[in-house]
């Protein structure tokens, strides 16, 4: 079973999901237990099935919340007894480039684009904080994947007008929060979306017909991600030596 966690097997686990989990439940007694909310600015149902294998196979064993679809601001805003109840150890926010709800006109001055970046951190920064406040528990974030679409092609790096830009100094927003806040971890989407590749990340197809902004295809990719954050916060991240033994432990040849 262990090959079906990495690539290019990774994509038989949307389709023996049920039959792996129960493999897994069957593995081990010893269990971490921990509550996982996750809140979704599209899509996560695939995302939190797949992600339950993945922690299931570092011995954590998780309970989810899942927040109605693009309610990730309001379950945090407004009194939500039944998040509160849950208590969680970790909220996931599920965001992509689909939540930024406005961008950079080409009309706009320079400053115009400044205070509407601003704004769009601010969203954010004022949800983390209303968590810290209400749940002290752990947060992780996704940062901004790239569009699927480049309307200026290589200018949207450096126009400030540019979609790409704008995501790109926002990112860097979050990972100055990171930098500042302990128990604030940022999953980096961009990175991985662009490792896997935009076009195969994004489907037009899955989005306009299920809301997803990770294609199915990827979720495995995208799961493990985030369950290698959880893992290593927990302490479930293995260590190893790799040594050459000619002339390290020994002297002479081997």
């Amino acid at each position: 079973m262990d090959n079906l966690f990495t690539p290019p097997y990774s994509n038989q686990l949307l389709l023996k999901r049920k039959k792996i989990k129960r493999e897994l439940l069957s593995e081990t007694t010893d269990w971490l237990e921990k509550r996982i909310a996750i809140l979704g600015g599209t899509t996560t149902h695939d995302i939190k099935d797949i992600l339950e294998l993945f922690l299931l196979k570092q011995g954590i064993r998780a309970e989810f919340y899942e927040s109605e679809y693009n309610q990730y601001w309001q379950d945090v805003m407004f009194d939500n007894h039944e998040l509160q109840k849950f208590k969680p150890d970790i909220i996931f926010i599920h965001t992509s480039n689909r939540n930024i709800t406005a961008y950079p006109a080409m009309t706009d001055s320079k400053k115009a684009v400044d205070e509407l970046l601003d704004a769009t951190y601010k969203h954010f920064e004022n949800m983390w904080t209303r968590i810290d406040e209400k749940y002290s528990c752990i947060i992780i974030q996704n940062n901004f994947d790239y569009p699927y679409w480049r309307l200026q092609g290589n200018r949207e790096a450096t126009d400030f007008h540019g979609t790409v830009n704008f995501l790109t100094r926002l990112n860097l927003m979050f990972a100055e929060y990171a930098q500042n806040h302990e128990n604030f971890f940022v999953h980096d989407l961009n990175y991985l979306s662009a490792s896997y590749g935009i076009d195969k990340w994004f489907s037009p197809f899955e989005w306009f017909m299920y809301k997803n902004t990770v294609s199915l295809q990827a979720v495995p990719a995208f799961a493990g991600s985030v369950a290698n954050i959880i893992k290593s916060i927990y302490g479930k991240n293995k260590k190893a030596f790799a040594l050459d033994l000619d002339n390290t432990l020994w002297g002479g040849s081997v």
